[in-house]
């Protein structure tokens, strides 16, 4: 969100609590650089008090000078600095992004059934499917499934590289495994190490899931365009 169009968010979502955020946008213009993690950061602050339940609310802009990008955020704590809330709120955003992928795509809160051992089995399910996540991309170590502060990707992002914009086959290998067939190639080679991966646990004795009557899956790289 550019400077110019930082009124009009504040004025869209928070003209209620006070219509002098206006201010923000000489404060954070005047503000002194904050230097964070490498960035320059303009902060600008204000207070206000909530009209419904009477506390306080420290109302907080953040830019970078660089890209000019700007995010907003706030914290009841005004007795903290911007600095300090900027701080406590970066500490947080690992862990509300993992429990929005746990909503977004295990579906903790989907259990098949009501009965105490329904749920349990869901849950157990839940925590079987991100560790199988977590280690599938420790394995491949794709660049674009973690950011340069060491958050790691949501399941999304790792499915969308992995089959957006893909042509794929799905069919049924001889030996009585799943084969997952990719046919436009591999040009950034993270397919190749999954296939390398694939083929290496199978060897072991690793790649097949025991309620599927232990069926594997199988993945292999074509290109269907080559001549």
């Amino acid at each position: 969100m550019q400077i110019m169009g930082l009124w009009d968010f504040c004025r869209n979502f928070f003209l209620d609590i006070d219509p002098r955020l206006e201010q923000l946008i000489i404060l954070i213009k005047s503000s002194r650089p904050h230097e964070r993690a490498g960035y320059a950061l303009r902060l600008a602050s204000r207070d206000f008090i909530l009209p419904e339940t009477g506390k306080g609310f420290r109302f907080i802009v953040k830019q970078n000078k660089e890209t000019q990008e700007t995010h907003c955020f706030g914290s009841a704590h005004t007795d903290y600095s911007p600095v300090q809330i900027l701080n406590s709120c970066h500490i947080r955003w690992p862990v509300e992004t993992g429990i929005k992928d746990l909503m977004e795509n295990y579906f903790p809160n989907k259990p098949t059934g009501t009965s105490p051992e329904k749920v349990e089995a869901h849950y157990y399910c839940v925590m079987l499917a991100r560790l199988t996540i977590d280690y599938f991309r420790s394995v491949l170590c794709c660049r674009k499934w973690q950011n340069p502060e060491d958050w790691k990707c949501v399941l999304s992002t790792i499915r969308t590289t992995m089959f957006s914009n893909q042509n794929c086959e799905l069919s049924l290998h001889d030996p009585g495994d799943l084969l997952l067939t990719f046919l436009d190639g591999d040009l950034l080679w993270y397919k190749n190490r999954a296939c390398e991966t694939d083929g290496a646990e199978k060897k072991a004795g690793l790649n097949k899931v025991s309620w599927w009557g232990d069926i594997g899956v199988r993945i292999v790289i074509k290109n269907q365009y080559e001549v």
